[in-house]
C-alpha cells in the first residue's frame, strides 16, 4: 500500500521521471530571461510531458506520429501539427521561439542537417531557436550500460533508445557547424544538459529496478530532488544545448 502511495505521488504530475524536468526547466528559465514576451512557440517533436507542461503556455506541437500528439494533448495546453520536421508547414519567420529537445537524434543522420535548416527558417529574424540531444561518448556508453540492464532485467529492449544506438547520436561539432551555415550572424551559445552520472542513476532507478524493492521510495525520492537537479549541470553532461538567438541578445 505504501508503495502504491508513494508511486502515485512520484508520478502525479510527470515529475517522476525528473528527466523530463531536466530537459526542459533550465530552457525556460533561460528563455523567459531572453524573450519574456514570446507567444507563439514552434515545438518540434511532441511528448506528453514537453515545453508547453513547464512552460505553462499554448505551444503548437510537430510530430509525424498522430499517436504521440494525442499523447501530448491529453497532457498539455497544446495545438497539434502532424508533420514532417524537414518539412514545416509554417511560414519564415513566424515563429517567435522553435524548440526541439530529445528529437533530432531520432532522425536519419542524412536527415537532420534539413531539419536544422527548417527551424532556423521558421524562426523569426528576434525569435530564439532551441536545440537540445544527448551527443558524446559518454553519453554513448551510459545509454549503452541502461540498454544492457535492461535487457538483462525483462528480457525486452527500450524502444527510444534502441533507435538512438540504430541512428546514432548527432555530433554536437557538426550541429554546431550546421546551425552556423544556415543562420549566419546569428548568436550560437552552447549550455550542457544534466550530468551523465546523474543520468545513468536516474534510468537505472526509473527503467532497471534499482535498487530492486526500493524503486518506488526511491523514485519519490527523485521527484523531491528533481528542483536541484534541474540546475546541477557540473562534470560530463549527456545532453547538450544550442541557443540561436539575435546577435544583439547578449546574457
Amino acid at each position: 500500500m505504501i508503495g502504491i502511495w508513494l508511486r502515485r505521488y512520484a508520478e502525479k504530475d510527470g515529475r517522476g521521471y525528473p528527466d523530463w524536468a531536466m530537459r526542459y526547466a533550465p530552457i525556460v528559465r533561460r528563455l523567459y530571461r531572453i524573450h519574456p514576451a514570446a507567444r507563439r512557440i514552434v515545438e518540434i517533436g511532441a511528448n506528453a510531458n514537453g515545453f508547453a507542461w513547464f512552460a505553462h503556455r499554448p505551444v503548437i506541437a510537430v510530430d509525424r506520429d498522430p499517436v504521440h500528439l494525442r499523447e501530448a494533448r491529453a497532457a498539455q495546453s497544446i495545438y497539434a501539427v502532424v508533420a514532417d520536421a524537414c518539412a514545416l508547414p509554417f511560414a519564415a519567420g513566424s515563429a517567435d521561439v522553435c524548440v526541439c529537445v530529445d528529437t533530432l537524434e531520432h532522425l536519419p543522420a542524412e536527415s537532420r542537417a534539413e531539419a536544422l535548416r527548417e527551424m532556423v527558417r521558421i524562426a523569426a529574424d528576434d525569435g530564439v531557436s532551441v536545440i537540445a540531444f544527448p551527443a558524446g561518448g559518454a553519453a554513448a556508453r551510459a545509454e549503452a550500460e541502461i540498454r544492457a540492464a535492461y535487457r538483462n532485467l525483462t528480457g525486452a529492449t527500450i524502444p527510444w533508445l534502441e533507435q538512438h544506438a540504430a541512428l546514432g547520436l548527432p555530433d554536437a561539432e557538426a550541429v554546431r557547424a550546421m546551425l552556423a551555415e544556415c543562420a549566419p550572424g546569428r548568436r550560437i551559445a552552447i549550455e550542457a544538459n544534466t550530468p551523465v552520472c546523474v543520468w545513468r542513476w536516474m534510468w537505472r532507478i526509473l527503467l532497471c529496478g534499482w535498487p530492486g524493492r526500493g524503486n518506488a521510495l526511491f523514485q519519490a525520492l527523485l521527484r523531491l530532488l528533481t528542483p536541484v537537479l534541474t540546475r546541477w549541470h557540473m562534470g560530463t553532461c549527456y545532453r547538450i544545448v544550442f541557443w540561436l538567438e539575435p546577435e544583439a541578445d547578449r546574457n
